[in-house]
């Protein structure tokens, strides 16, 4: 995309912006268009900065910060497929804005490894009472309430996993959070694979 095009596009993410204010400032606004313009706007933000940002970190802790605050959960972690075909932790950050290590990662391996294999998004809005989930080791030992999983994928190529979760249920849950998560997941997945490509031409 050239400086040109690419300036048009993000004026025109203002614009969209702009009227979902208008609309937000409305006082007849129902409560559930309210989450899905809030949703829209949090998506059309996180497209912006992402189709303006250059650096991998910055746009993962960005993808993790946006998850968080779309989800009000309490962690988020990015892994990224590595050679061997296994997903490897690469960021984490938590609700309060730090940065989480590798020994921090202690995630529902079940969660993961079903996500990877139906290359689905996952939401569990309450995992302690899920029929399917709610007896898995993981779920128990790490008494996880809310948990989302989405595959970041590029094309035909799996890049890794967006991986959130909260011992807090979920407060409202509906069908437009599985459209964010996967909309975000999609717009995460383009972005580090153009990020990965422009280091590696510049590199």
């Amino acid at each position: 995309m050239d400086d040109q095009r690419k300036q048009d596009h993000l004026d025109d993410i203002d614009k969209i912006l702009e009227d979902v204010r208008n609309h937000l400032s409305r006082r007849d606004t129902e409560r559930g268009e309210q989450f899905e313009l809030l949703a829209l706007q949090l998506l059309l933000r996180v497209t912006k900065a992402m189709h303006s940002e250059r650096d991998v970190r910055t746009l993962m802790a960005l993808v993790l910060d946006s998850a968080l605050s779309f989800a009000e959960a309490e962690r988020a972690f990015l892994l990224l497929i590595g050679e061997d075909n296994a997903p490897r932790f690469k960021m984490g950050r938590s609700y309060n804005g730090d940065y989480l290590t590798e020994a921090d990662v202690t995630i529902s391996s079940s969660i993961v490894r079903d996500t990877l294999a139906t290359l689905e998004p996952l939401i569990l809005a309450d995992a302690q009472h899920n029929e399917d989930y709610k007896g898995r080791q993981s779920i128990r030992d790490l008494q996880l309430r809310t948990v989302m999983a989405a595959p970041l994928l590029h094309q035909e190529d799996v890049l890794g996993l967006l991986y959130v979760d909260s011992k807090r249920p979920l407060s409202r849950y509906s069908k437009h959070h599985l459209n964010v998560l996967t909309s975000l997941a999609d717009q995460a997945a383009v972005a580090i694979y153009n990020a990965r490509k422009f280091e590696t031409f510049t590199g």
